[in-house]
């Protein structure tokens, strides 16, 4: 009997887990910021989380991003696109650290 009302319960956090993730989808070319994982364990108060700016050169079917700099040099290696924040025009831009 427990077994059963535990399964139900899984079932109610995964609906609502499902309905609150934001999709998120990219284009080529599209400008992102990336976020600093190293935030997770410490984040910083007045720091900011969000490295500096990028441009998308290619995206695979299960979400990784491929990304370049703006002077055109690519990154090593792919990215998930969960690390990623749309770059909106009116956004101020992220000192480099």
């Amino acid at each position: 009997m427990a077994g059963f009302h535990q399964q139900v319960q899984k079932a109610r956090e995964k609906a609502w887990h499902d309905i609150h993730i934001k999709k998120k989808l990219f284009q080529i070319d599209d400008l992102v910021l990336l976020y600093d994982t190293r935030f997770m364990k410490f984040p910083g108060k007045f720091r900011t989380h969000w490295m500096r700016l990028y441009q998308i050169t290619s995206i695979t079917d299960g979400g990784a991003v491929q990304l370049k700099k703006l002077d055109g040099t690519l990154l090593p290696g792919k990215v998930n696109g969960s690390r990623l924040k749309q770059y909106r025009v009116d956004q101020p831009l992220a000192p480099d650290i």
